[in-house]
């Protein structure tokens, strides 16, 4: 997990030992957790910034309905993701990325 300016260069990344690949599976369900259940656990996944207000409220939901391990991933998540808010001298185009195997 990390978050990257438009040209790639990584500003920040998940260093918590968390399980992001048994937090994926938990969000299996697609009508609830459209975003993380299209999460490619083998590639890259990709978010902007719009795309990840939205994945926020998916990880602050799983992060409330289930015990650690799943909840310690969503919130280091949710942490990485409050990177890409608007901020004073933060770049505007950063992306969330899941990084796959």
């Amino acid at each position: 997990m990390q978050v990257q300016e438009a040209g790639g260069k990584v500003v920040a990344q998940l260093d918590d030992l968390v399980d992001v690949g048994r937090m994926c599976a938990a969000a299996t369900d697609e009508s609830r957790f459209p975003l993380l259940s299209s999460v490619d656990p083998l590639d890259a996944t990709y978010f902007n910034a719009r795309q990840a207000r939205r994945l926020s409220r998916e990880l602050k939901a799983l992060r409330d309905e289930t015990a650690d391990p799943v909840r310690a991933a969503a919130g280091a998540i949710l942490r990485l993701a409050m990177l890409l808010e608007p901020g004073s001298g933060r770049p505007r185009r950063r992306q969330l990325v899941f990084v796959g195997d």
